[in-house]
């Protein structure tokens, strides 16, 4: 994500708070975390899950299975254990059955893990699918697969958005948080959540401020530092909302965590499992300037991470799904900017945003043949400057309206690029008109160059 201070934070986001397309999983048990160890130990069971035929487990591959166990509590045999394929952070694992099975409904997992604690050393390098711990914190976000994640191979979509009702203990800290539940002092405490959420642990020796319930973890701000912040926050909230006409009314998590790796002096680095927002190196008592409002970077910035209140993980599938995770929520951001700092903040903005692409080359989207083609110039760059080109064409009342009609085909398909055209003409804008954007600005082998010349022109 490129911001105009060049405060660039690299964020990578998996999901949000809408439940799968193929159902919602429910998650319970017990996890024991040990900050001095880096040990865990999870005994866990998953039901409600989805009906699919072609799926893995994936968990973390430094964890250890002890066993799986059907709901008889009998053995189940599984694939994984020796030569197991890897995918990501985790390894895979499939239960032994008659290939035209579908996954269990329900199924219990006991298993153990220990992982390196940083107290005066580092590593090379840092990012969210670490399972990072130094002498202070444990951080564990649904990308390390600390906790069993579903992968629907048929959609390529990883499933990790549970309700759950978990008891976690912590040996060596005073604070355990996870996503979606209010921090909490206590070495052991019981958490429940009937909405479905990406499962971050964060656990350790911090404080915490609450605001109307939205916290700030880890850091030494005042409450009334905290309220400005939300206030601040509750005005992007609300933009968001009015725009798509579609309510938002989570409560926000701002954590400050520490990388396990050395930085640059002056370097951030950020990323969100909706709705926890978790970054290193960012000052957060100065988000605000002397008349109590974020700096205009800020607006953009926020604008786009709770912009993956709409587009997160419902929308992370398929050869395009970079495209329908990132693009969109940077474009969101851009109608934050305008509307909360202005039109020549946001005109400064994307002519700034150009410079990032101007010698880079990049793939037609009906050529996109897997997701990594869509690297991040192309997913925070071209493809929401493309969006902006869709708006600047046919207004922001019916680039609002597409966006709403794309999520709803979200609910029921992975999203391809007809659901984007279905949208389109069920916003008013008809065949016709869609099909010479689509061949301008989308299809076409010169679509870059026609996205630049089309921003230089309406915004230089």
């Amino acid at each position: 994500m490129y911001l105009k201070s060049k405060l660039i934070l690299q964020l990578v986001c998996a999901l949000s708070l809408c439940n799968t397309l193929n159902g919602q999983i429910h998650m319970e048990g017990s996890v024991a975390l040990d900050l001095k160890t880096g040990f865990f130990k999870c005994d866990l069971q998953l039901s409600n899950l989805p009906k699919l035929k072609a799926y893995r487990i994936l968990l973390n591959k430094g964890m250890n299975i002890k066993y799986f166990k059907d709901t008889r509590n009998e053995l189940i045999d599984y694939v994984g254990h020796y030569d197991g394929s890897i995918k990501g952070e985790a390894v895979e694992y499939t239960f032994k059955a008659d290939p035209n099975e579908h996954i269990p409904q329900e199924f219990r997992v006991n298993y153990k893990g220990a992982f390196p604690v940083y107290v005066d050393d580092f590593n090379l390098f840092d990012h969210k699918g670490l399972i990072a711990i130094n002498d202070k914190t444990l951080r564990a976000t649904e990308q390390t697969k600390w906790y069993p994640v579903v992968y629907d191979v048929k959609n390529d979509k990883l499933i990790h958005s549970y309700t759950y009702d978990l008891t976690l203990s912590l040996e060596g800290g005073s604070t355990i948080f996870i996503n979606g539940s209010a921090p909490k002092k206590a070495a052991k405490e019981h958490f429940v959540s009937n909405k479905a959420h990406p499962l971050l642990l964060f656990a350790g020796n911090y404080d915490f401020v609450e605001d109307k319930g939205d916290y700030i973890l880890n850091t030494t701000v005042t409450k009334e530092n905290a309220e400005i912040i939300f206030g601040n926050i509750a005005r992007i909230k609300n933009n968001l909302s009015k725009n798509l006409g579609i309510e938002f009314s989570d409560n926000i998590y701002l954590i400050h965590h520490r990388a396990i790796n050395k930085r640059k002096k002056g370097s951030s680095w950020g990323f969100n499992t909706y709705p926890s927002f978790a970054f290193t190196g960012l000052d957060f008592k100065k988000l605000v300037d002397s008349n109590g409002k974020f700096y205009d970077d800020y607006y953009k910035y926020f604008g786009h991470e709770f912009g993956h209140n709409y587009f997160g993980s419902n929308v992370m599938s398929g050869k395009l799904g970079w495209f329908w995770l990132e693009s969109f929520a940077e474009y969101l951001s851009y109608n934050t900017a305008e509307d909360l700092s202005g039109k020549q903040f946001l005109s400064e903005v994307l002519i700034e945003q150009l410079k990032h692409i101007k010698e880079s080359s990049f793939i037609p989207l009906d050529k996109i043949e897997h997701k990594d083609q869509i690297d991040e110039k192309y997913r925070y760059v071209l493809a929401p400057l493309m969006l902006k080109c869709f708006e600047d064409r046919f207004g922001r009342q019916k680039a609002n309206l597409t966006l709403k009609y794309v999520l709803d085909f979200a609910k029921k398909e992975s999203l391809t690029l007809e659901h984007l055209e279905r949208a389109a003409t069920k916003s008013g804008i008809s065949k016709k008109q869609f099909e010479v954007f689509k061949t301008n600005f989308i299809i076409h082998t010169d679509f870059k160059e026609h996205i630049i010349r089309e921003i230089e022109k309406k915004y230089g």
